[in-house]
């Protein structure tokens, strides 16, 4: 991820000086390098049916800025519910997720998906167990 940053750096300097239509050029020009990298992620929450759980997922986003040229911002997100359970990370660069059971019995698995595509799997029989799921765009 820092070859593609770093290529937009060069262009701004090498763009700046030509003025303003210049600045729309280089904002499109990052825009269209960010969007290659954004993705929608779908966080899975299975098991045993019906089992509680609790947690928290964090999607991490980047947008043009015209004074940084890139701009990364992060949204956190606070869930409870029974599995199964699913959650849409959408323009996500990444996304990261730690899920506990509230109880001593049953299997909490989550998975983290990007399309059909399986990014990242954590399961646990342990009593009040927990697990953590990351996904980075790349």
């Amino acid at each position: 991820m820092k070859r593609p940053l770093s290529i937009v750096l060069i262009l701004a300097l090498v763009l700046l000086p030509i003025g303003c239509s210049a600045q729309d050029m280089m904002k499109d020009t990052i825009e269209t390098m960010l969007a290659q990298f954004t993705v929608t992620y779908t966080i899975e929450v299975n098991g045993t049916e019906g089992l509680d759980f609790s947690g928290k997922y964090v999607v991490v986003t980047q947008e043009y800025d015209p004074i940084n040229f890139v701009a990364s911002n992060s949204c956190s997100y606070n869930v409870s519910g029974n599995v199964p359970a699913q959650y849409t990370a959408e323009n996500a660069v990444s996304v990261v997720g730690m899920f506990q059971k509230k109880s001593a019995e049953g299997t909490l698995e989550v998975r983290i998906l990007k399309g059909d595509e399986l990014v990242d799997l954590a399961n646990t029989s342990d009593a009040w167990g927990a697990v953590l799921v990351t996904a980075v765009n790349q």
